[in-house]
């Protein structure tokens, strides 16, 4: 078919990087007139192989049907390294796979420690709005780091003074802004990486020493102590690197809080209707509308372009040969801005989640897809949604204003954010 060999005839990794989140549209629109069921797949060649990029329902299905793809080697060096670290739980497969995600899914899934982790998010927000109203103005992704890592470490056992918290949570924040970037913000990742792993085995070295008391339930308790299928414990490293797997997420939601502080400034209307729930309910956790405006960030606004898996045979699918040890990559972007699931998928509208169970609805994947438990969907959603919505809450308290001036982001930066998303209090 004309678009197959069209498509694989030169590699497109440079045109990835060089194009960033608008990548697959770009081509879909090339593709289109070629092909018009190009759009739910494009073979390409990337990172000098064979590769098929699907999106939608169809290729959520595809992507995460582990009998036919796998995970391990299929995120290229350069932005495993940084992100997860060597031997997380993310380039497992199979029994080793659902082993180790079960202690995820215990941590981060499971209700009661999610609303053990909502409380202290909130307590840290309510503090920075006190800050921002005396002095003026804030920065929301600054803030959102800091707040973010002082709750979570303080929910994850890492009891250590605020200041050392602070210190953590910037360098964990920068190894997410770093690892897709190119230059000095990338290197500057695996320095952190190095300080991050050095850091967080020491933690575990101290707890099974006794030195440290994390309480029981804690992440750093339950992966200091967590063993293998084989019954034994995590090597200290390999132990700390999912120890900040578990942290790390929760900072890494700084990038949504700065979207959410966009689209606040675009549908200012929401405002007054976020702050009158969170004023009825007494909280700003948990509120109906905020919830569903978080998930509505988490759609429109890019984070994760794509990701990537391996196919374990070879198979047909919607026509094309994919054989073993092609890359299959699921377009998350494209996917959460499908026009074919989505009523008007690029308009800003939370009423579409208001009271809709994220989890029910296939083509909704901006932190992965399929099944939490047995799949690879990220366990951390409920935590991410929680604190994005107290944020979303915050940001919409009386007195406080969205500084409309540098909200724009660049499509091409990997991953990407609002240049500065800055509240003005008092106005």
């Amino acid at each position: 078919m004309a678009s197959r060999t069209d498509t694989t005839r030169t590699d497109r990794t440079l045109d990835f990087l060089r194009r960033g989140y608008a990548f697959s549209d770009a081509w879909r629109r090339e593709l289109s007139a070629v092909d018009p069921r190009s759009v739910a797949r494009i073979p390409l060649r990337l990172l000098g192989g064979r590769a098929l990029l699907v999106r939608g329902d169809e290729g959520v299905r595809l992507f995460y049907d582990t009998s036919r793809v796998k995970r391990h080697g299929a995120m290229p060096l350069p932005v495993r390294g940084p992100l997860f670290g060597a031997g997380a739980v993310h380039g497992l497969d199979d029994d080793e796979h659902r082993h180790r995600k079960a202690m995820f899914v215990s941590l981060a899934y499971d209700d009661a420690q999610v609303a053990r982790l909502l409380p202290l998010v909130e307590e840290q927000w309510r503090r920075a709005v006190d800050r921002w109203q005396r002095e003026g103005s804030g920065d929301v992704y600054e803030t959102a780091v800091l707040a973010y890592g002082r709750a979570v470490m303080t929910w994850a056992g890492i009891e250590v003074p605020e200041v050392e918290q602070d210190v953590w949570a910037r360098r964990l924040a920068q190894i997410v802004d770093g690892f897709g970037a190119l230059g000095p913000q990338h290197l500057l990742a695996w320095v952190n990486r190095a300080r991050c792993d050095r850091w967080a085995a020491s933690l575990v070295r101290r707890t099974r020493a006794g030195e440290l008391q994390p309480p029981e339930g804690t992440a750093l308790r339950v992966v200091s102590e967590h063993r293998d299928l084989q019954g034994r414990l995590l090597d200290e490293h390999t132990a700390g690197v999912e120890l900040q797997n578990v942290v790390r997420p929760t900072i890494a939601v700084s990038r949504f809080a700065a979207f959410a502080a966009l689209a606040l400034r675009e549908n200012a209307w929401w405002a007054p209707r976020l702050a009158a729930e969170a004023d009825e309910r007494g909280t700003l956790a948990g509120g109906r509308e905020a919830t569903a405006f978080a998930e509505e960030v988490r759609r429109v606004y890019p984070f994760v372009p794509m990701l990537p898996s391996i196919a374990r045979e070879d198979f047909t699918w919607q026509d094309q040969q994919i054989k073993a040890g092609d890359r299959i990559l699921i377009d998350v972007v494209g996917t959460n801005l499908d026009e074919r699931h989505w009523d008007s998928p690029r308009t800003f509208d939370p009423r579409r989640f208001l009271d809709v169970d994220r989890e029910s609805v296939e083509h909704f994947i901006p932190q992965g897809g399929g099944d939490v438990r047995t799949g690879h969907r990220c366990p951390g959603e409920k935590i991410a949604v929680g604190v994005l919505a107290i944020t979303v809450a915050a940001l919409s308290r009386p007195g406080l204003q969205v500084d409309p001036r540098n909200l724009s982001f660049d499509v091409t930066r990997l991953p990407t954010k609002p240049h500065r998303a800055r509240v003005l209090a008092g106005h």
